[in-house]
């Protein structure tokens, strides 16, 4: 009798081990697009990610080159940019459509993260020096020594390792959180200007980006005229809303006394 209470016990044993297996397998997510040989590392080794295929918990993504356009089931969207690396380190699935719990490990490099349909406390975003608290939000974020982060939509609170934190509204709020005893905070002007240019480039040029991971970054471009110059590889059609300002300035200051010229006047030059 003991041995089959023994054997019974295994037999429930082993079948919680595979249960628990297929749900660790389970896909969150899926590759939406990719531009280079992005890569996908985790307990089965590395692969190589291309569109359409699944993501699972505990993945990290590695970009040498170009970038991948991630979507989880809870329709969050991510890019991982050139140089990049992103861990999915938690996904706990509520139902079919959201998570009670997301959590992103930005690693190093610069992403964009546009939140799905979780309620946004689920969602717990980190970097090595910094924790980004969203609430309704598309931002573009760069890990380096510092964290930099620019939203566009929503809002931010941006921690730093001290505890200290920043408000970073809707329309292009710019933020940076050092290492150390670094304050979070909120720049502007020409520190702005050039934390978009050389720190952010995802907002100031999407152009290499699927229709559904772009943000309004309009707001955006006005600073880079406070940089001195345009970020590199920034499409100068993204410019045009600024030109008008600068076309204008010559019209208003021609003589106010001058009399137009019209097309059928008979003072038309060439009559």
């Amino acid at each position: 009798m003991s041995r089959l209470l023994f054997r019974h016990a295994v037999a429930v044993c082993f079948s919680a081990v595979l249960a628990t297996t297929a749900l660790a397998a389970e896909p969150i997510g899926t590759v939406v697009a990719v531009e280079g040989s992005p890569v996908a590392t985790g307990g089965d080794g590395a692969r190589k990610l291309s569109a359409g295929v699944s993501l699972f918990v505990g993945e990290t993504i590695s970009v040498n080159t170009g970038n991948a356009q991630l979507q989880l089931d809870d329709g969050t969207r991510l890019v991982v940019g050139p140089g990049s690396r992103l861990t999915l380190s938690v996904y706990l699935r509520k139902n079919s459509a959201t998570a009670s719990k997301v959590g992103i490990k930005a690693l190093r490099g610069t992403f964009r993260f546009i939140s799905g349909k979780s309620s946004k406390k689920a969602y717990d975003i980190s970097a090595g020096n910094a924790t980004i608290g969203i609430r309704g939000t598309g931002i573009d974020v760069t890990v380096e020594s510092q964290t930099f982060v620019a939203v566009h939509d929503g809002q931010v609170r941006l921690k730093g390792r001290n505890g200290q934190s920043v408000i970073l509204p809707s329309g292009c709020a710019v933020g940076v959180a050092g290492a150390g005893k670094t304050k979070a905070r909120e720049l502007g002007d020409e520190p702005k200007g050039e934390a978009l240019q050389e720190k952010l480039p995802y907002s100031v040029d999407q152009s290499g980006l699927a229709a559904g991971f772009k943000l309004p970054i309009s707001a955006c471009l006005p600073f880079l005229a406070d940089a001195g110059s345009t970020a590199p590889g920034l499409n100068p059609a993204l410019l045009l809303p600024v030109v008008p300002a600068i076309v204008v300035v010559p019209l208003l200051l021609e003589d106010d006394n001058k009399e137009p010229i019209s097309p059928s006047s008979p003072n038309s030059a060439g009559d």
